[in-house]
C-alpha cells in the first residue's frame, strides 16, 4: 500500500514537501523553505540561536512534525516531534533550484541522499557561494556535525572528525530512471523561470503518479511541457502546482522582449537597466538580446556573470546567452583605490576570483565610464543593491528602470520594492514592470489537466486548491483537497 503525505505546499505557494512512502521505502519530493513563514516569524541561524533553530522551525510549522528524518546534531529531544510519526527516508528528490522547493534540505539528516540533475546541483552551489548563506542554511550538499564541534572543543582527547562531509548524492538524467531509490521515478524536463526544472512520472505498486513541479506553457522551452503531458497521460494521480489558478494574463518571453525594446528606444540619451532574478537565465538571454537589438551594451551584474560561467565550466544542456559583446559591471566594495581595492575583505572570495581573471581584459567596467556614455548601455542587475549602484553612475532624470522579476522564489528576491520604488524616485527614474510569469495561469493548468487526463487531481503550491474543484467539477474530474499533514492510500481499487 502506498500513500501521499503533503508535509508543505498546501494551501500555500512554495514550501512544497510531499512524502511518498510504502512497504518498498519512502521518499521526498522536494523539502522547501516556506518563505512566507519564515518572514512571519522571523527565524533565523543566529550564532546563539544554533541549538534552537531546529525546535523554532517545527514550533511555528516551517517543518513538519514527523520523526525520523532530522539531522541528530541540532535536536534536542524535540517535545514537538516526540510521538510524532516516525519514518525512515530513502531518498530526497529535488525538483529544482528554488529556495522553496530545495531550501529544508538542510536539516534533514546528513544519511538522507539528495537527488538533483548535474545543471541542477549547479544552480544551487552557485546560489550558495554567491548569496552569502551561512551555517547551516548553506549545508546542501555537505554537513557539519555542530554537536561533534562543541564536544571536541570542551574534550580535546575525543578524536572524531569534525570536517565537513558530502552528503550522499544522486545525480539523475532526464529521461532516466533514477537509481538506487525505492519506486519507479522518472524524471522530466519542464519549463518554468529556472533551468533544469523536472517534473516527475513515479510507478507504485497501486499508481502511476505525476507531479508536475512548477510549471508553464508559455515559455522559451514549452516543448518541455508538453513533452512532460505527453509522458504522463492517465495517470492515476496528478499532483499539480496552481500558483495562478485565478489567473488569466498570458505575457510570452517575446513579448517581454519587445516591449523592453519599445521602452528602451524611448531613452535616446538615457541610461537604461534592469532588475531580474541571477537564476532565470531565459530572461536574462531575452534582455541581452533586446539590448543588442537596440544597439546597446549589454552590462551583467558579476553574480548573473558567475551563474553563466559556472553553466558553462559543467557543460549544462541549458542554453545560454551570448557573451562576445557583453560587459561585466565592477563594483565599488573597497574603502580605497576608489572601491576598487580587491585585497580589500569586501571583495568576498568569489567575487575577488571573478574580478582578478577579468583585470587584463576589456570586459569590466565601471560606474564612471558608464555615467560618461548612459546611452550606450543596458545594466543587468539581481539584487536590490542595484539601487545604490545606479546612484554611483548618476543616471540621468527619465532614465529606464525595469523591474522583470516576480514574487519571491528565493532570497535575493525578497525585496522590500517600497524602499526599491523610493530610491527610484529620488534618482528621478522612470519604472516600468515587464515580466512573464515562471508559472502557468488558469487555462493553461486546465488545459494540462485535461490533456493528462488523470483520475484524480491534487492542487499544490496554490493558495486556492479549491478553485481547481469549482472549475474541473463541470468535467467529472475529480480533484483531492488534502489539508496540511492529510495523506491519500493509492488503492485506488
Amino acid at each position: 500500500m502506498v500513500n501521499i503525505c503533503l508535509l508543505g505546499g498546501v494551501g500555500e505557494i512554495g514550501g512544497n514537501k510531499i512524502l511518498l512512502y510504502g512497504k518498498d521505502g519512502a521518499i521526498f519530493l522536494d523539502f522547501g523553505l516556506n518563505l512566507k513563514k519564515k518572514r512571519e516569524y522571523m527565524v533565523g541561524y543566529g550564532f546563539e540561536r544554533i541549538n534552537r533553530v531546529l525546535r523554532n522551525y517545527l514550533r511555528v510549522g516551517i517543518l513538519p512534525k514527523i520523526s525520523g528524518v532530522y539531522r541528530e546534531d541540532l535536536a534536542a529531544n524535540e517535545e514537538f516531534i516526540y510521538n510524532a510519526r516516525e519514518f525512515s527516508i530513502d531518498c530526497c528528490i529535488v525538483s529544482h533550484g528554488h529556495l522553496d522547493h530545495y531550501g529544508s534540505v538542510a536539516f534533514l539528516k546528513k544519511e538522507i541522499p539528495i537527488a538533483v540533475s548535474k545543471s541542477m546541483k549547479a544552480l544551487i552551489e552557485h546560489s550558495i557561494e554567491t548569496s552569502g548563506r551561512t551555517g547551516i542554511d548553506k549545508e546542501i550538499f555537505t554537513f557539519r556535525d555542530r554537536k561533534i564541534e562543541e564536544i571536541r572543543k570542551k574534550d580535546k582527547t575525543y578524536e572524531e572528525s569534525v570536517d565537513e562531509v558530502d552528503r550522499p548524492l544522486i545525480i539523475f538524467e532526464e529521461g532516466k530512471k533514477i537509481e538506487g531509490i525505492p519506486f519507479d521515478i522518472t524524471p522530466l524536463p519542464v519549463d518554468h523561470s529556472i533551468p533544469a526544472t523536472f517534473g516527475f512520472r513515479i510507478e507504485t505498486r497501486d499508481a502511476v503518479i505525476a507531479y508536475t513541479s512548477d510549471i508553464r506553457l508559455h515559455g522559451v522551452v514549452s516543448k518541455y511541457t508538453e513533452n512532460f503531458i505527453q509522458n504522463v497521460i492517465n495517470s492515476d494521480i496528478l499532483l499539480i502546482e496552481g500558483t495562478r489558478i485565478q489567473d488569466s494574463a498570458t505575457r510570452t518571453e517575446e513579448d517581454v522582449k519587445n516591449q523592453v525594446i519599445t521602452e528602451t528606444l524611448k531613452k535616446n540619451g538615457k541610461l537604461v537597466s534592469a532588475l531580474v532574478s541571477s537564476l532565470d537565465v531565459d530572461r536574462i538571454r531575452t534582455l541581452i538580446q533586446a539590448a543588442e537589438e537596440c544597439g546597446r551594451i549589454p552590462v551583467l551584474s558579476p553574480r548573473i556573470y558567475h551563474l553563466i560561467k559556472t553553466l558553462e565550466e559543467v557543460e549544462s544542456k541549458v542554453k545560454l546567452p551570448r557573451m562576445e559583446n557583453v560587459k561585466i559591471y565592477f563594483e565599488k566594495r573597497s574603502i580605497i583605490d576608489n572601491g576598487y581595492f580587491l585585497e580589500s575583505a569586501y571583495f568576498r572570495g568569489w567575487l575577488k576570483k571573478l574580478y582578478e581573471k577579468l583585470l587584463n581584459s576589456d570586459k569590466l567596467i565601471k560606474s564612471e565610464d558608464i555615467s560618461k556614455h548612459q546611452d550606450e548601455y543596458f545594466l543587468i542587475f539581481n539584487s536590490l543593491q542595484c539601487v545604490f549602484e545606479l546612484a554611483e553612475i548618476k543616471p540621468r532624470p527619465g532614465s529606464l528602470f525595469i523591474e522583470s522579476t516576480s514574487e519571491p522564489h528565493d532570497e535575493e528576491q525578497e525585496i522590500e520594492w517600497e524602499k526599491v520604488e523610493n530610491w527610484v524616485n529620488l534618482l528621478r527614474l522612470d519604472s516600468r514592470w515587464i515580466h512573464a510569469s515562471g508559472h502557468a495561469n488558469r487555462e493553461d493548468l486546465i488545459t494540462i489537466i485535461k490533456q493528462v487526463r488523470p483520475k484524480r487531481v491534487i492542487p499544490i503550491h496554490t493558495e486556492n486548491p479549491r478553485e481547481f474543484k469549482k472549475l474541473l467539477e463541470k468535467d467529472n474530474i475529480r480533484v483531492e483537497i488534502i489539508e496540511e499533514g492529510g495523506e491519500l492510500n493509492l488503492d485506488l481499487n
